[in-house]
Formats: C-alpha cells, structure tokens, sequence
C-alpha cells in the first residue's frame, strides 16, 4: 500500500465485508497504525512546505501565482481528505496520540491556506497595476512632426 489514502479506502471495503466483531476489533488496530502513518505523512507535507515555499515546482507554462496555488493546494489535498476519513472514525480521534497527530494537521494546514491566502491578495493587487497599463495609450503622434 502506497498512501494513507489508498489503506483508509481497502479498510473501508473490508469494514463492509466482515461481521465478526473479533474482527472488527482487528481493523480497529489497524486504523491506529495507519493513523500513525498519517502523522509521519504531515511531517512530510510539513518539511516539503518548509523548503519549497519560496520556489515550489509548478506545472509548465502556467502562470506564477496559479502554479503556487496549485502546489499549495495539491499539498492540502494530500493531508485533508484522509484527515476527513479518520474523522468518522470516533475510537482513533479520541486517544491521547490522536490530539498530537490533530494539532500537527491543524499547524500544516493553517500554514497551506495562509500561503494560498497571501498569494492571492498579491494577485489582487497587481490587477490595479496590470488595469493602468491596459488604460495606456498604444498608438501616440510625435509632438513635433505630428506622424503616428
């Protein structure tokens, strides 16, 4: 298994199959581990946000600001839709383990979203400049010959 998202959707059909509570107990520790993966995979979207910020890889020929909200929020996606699986999940988000792992998702996205933020009114106020430019005059006469 690849990814924390790829093992929370093979538990999921698992957990539609069995109805042995001796086995409903088993995937129960094995939502715990992986939940511990989820915690080391934040780690990770933490440290990538932390040396890539200032340059991070965007998609070729696209614009800057929309290839760094693209990262930002690829980043996001990475850890949110996972956290959102484990949410329904009440016996892993109530342990003492799980409040350490929940502060750290709450720090990393909070820092994606502020990045995605500050991104975006940067834009907003470069509208202004680029709207001046697109008032400018193209065509002008020269002041002493009168030609164009």
């Amino acid at each position: 298994i690849t990814s924390t998202e790829h093992a929370l959707t093979l538990l999921k059909q698992f957990e539609t199959i069995l109805q042995r509570e001796t086995l409903k107990s088993d995937l129960d520790s094995k939502y715990t581990v992986i939940f511990h993966n989820y915690g080391l995979d934040l780690e990770t979207v933490q440290k990538i946000y932390d040396k890539q910020k200032n340059g991070p890889p965007t998609v070729r020929n696209s614009p800057p600001v929309a290839g760094n909200l693209i990262w930002a929020r690829q980043l996001l996606r990475r850890i949110e839709d996972p956290m959102k699986k484990f949410q329904a999940n009440k016996n892993i988000m109530t342990t003492k383990e799980s409040k350490k792992i929940i502060k750290t998702y709450n720090k990393v996205a909070r820092a994606l979203i502020e990045y995605e933020t500050l991104w975006h009114h940067a834009w907003c106020k470069s509208i202004e400049a680029a709207k001046a430019g697109l008032q400018a005059s193209l065509i002008v006469r020269h002041p002493k010959s009168g030609r164009l």
